[in-house]
């Protein structure tokens, strides 16, 4: 028992984010059709710092504990804040690009052409500042600051998941993911560590890997040429956006790979990826003394498998918790 309160006590928790979908019935492709989208019925974050952390949605005001509001009114005190918490999700994807310290995401949507075919199309998704129906966004994006007195480990712990809330799963939860950028780190000036935009890397982190409904299986192999299976499976390739796509560019689903058109999909490299049951905690990046800022994304991605019309609605949970133990 004191080993495990020890661990608790060097945590950091964010936890939990519930979202609500639409319901639609159809047949399954790789991402949504028209007019789907993914409402946010209600959210609720909340952060704690423990294990000689602290943080903070500005850099000014250092707490042990953080809510949605604490990310909302970082303005205050943080000018140029782009905290983004849209009432509607819409399945964006990225191949992991980062211009001027945030991750470039394309929004998507299949499309239907003459024939029985899908065409994808894209356009940037651009971040401003705005929460609930105010927002524009397609996805969560936010900035947390870390401050600590030495060099720290800091990892995802075991209790971080991505969960479907209803009774019978529709699959929504298996094509999301959290991505984590380092913008570096600076001395205990405020603005200074606002400012910072030096990320040149996307820690993405991609939950129940393994786990995929029929839909998925089907999806997989009719788009993507992928065998798969609905529990037990290895971790599955795919290729992020990278570019706009246009209808003219006639970028037929099964085709949506930088095998097919190199200058507008890239192969993901997924840092880190768990199983629906996972019991081990993993690595993102060091913390080095004074104060980390670091962005981190939430979103639907287009190119998973998982992202299909049967899966878009239901209710999931985001439970986020850092920790500076290895184990």
């Amino acid at each position: 028992m004191k080993k495990k309160e020890n661990k608790k006590r060097k945590k950091l928790l964010l936890f939990p984010l519930i979202f609500s979908f639409l319901l639609f019935m159809t047949t399954t492709y790789a991402w949504f059709s028209s007019n789907r989208v993914v409402s946010i019925d209600s959210l609720d974050v909340h952060v704690q710092a423990d294990g000689g952390l602290e943080v903070s949605t500005d850099a000014v005001n250092w707490k042990q504990a953080i809510t949605v509001q604490d990310i909302m009114n970082a303005r205050d005190n943080y000018r140029n804040s782009v905290n983004q918490i849209p009432y509607q999700f819409y399945p964006v994807s990225t191949g992991g690009n980062i211009s001027q310290g945030k991750l470039e995401m394309f929004k998507g949507e299949a499309t239907n052409t003459d024939s029985i075919d899908f065409i994808l199309v894209s356009q940037p998704s651009v971040e401003t500042e705005g929460f609930g129906e105010e927002s524009e966004g397609s996805f969560i994006a936010f900035d947390l600051f870390f401050r600590t007195t030495n060099r720290k480990e800091l990892y995802i712990s075991n209790n971080s998941e991505v969960t479907y809330l209803g009774e019978e799963s529709k699959g929504i939860e298996n094509a999301t993911r959290v991505a984590f950028l380092n913008e570096g780190t600076s001395g205990d000036n405020a603005f200074t560590a606002q400012s910072l935009n030096q990320a040149n890397k996307a820690y993405i982190w991609e939950p129940n890997y393994d786990t995929h409904t029929e839909f998925g299986v089907q999806n997989a192999q009719n788009i993507y040429g992928i065998t798969t299976s609905m529990t037990g499976g290895a971790l599955l390739p795919y290729d992020g956006v990278t570019s706009e796509i246009k209808a003219g560019d006639h970028v037929l689903l099964q085709n949506a790979n930088s095998n097919s058109y190199p200058s507008m999909f890239r192969r993901v490299n997924v840092d880190i990826h768990t199983p629906k049951n996972h019991g081990t905690n993993e690595k993102l990046f060091d913390l080095t003394p004074s104060i980390t800022k670091v962005r981190i994304y939430m979103w639907i991605e287009g190119q998973d498998v998982d992202c299909e019309d049967n899966a878009s609605y239901g209710d999931i949970s985001f439970r986020l918790e850092f920790t500076t133990n290895p184990s």
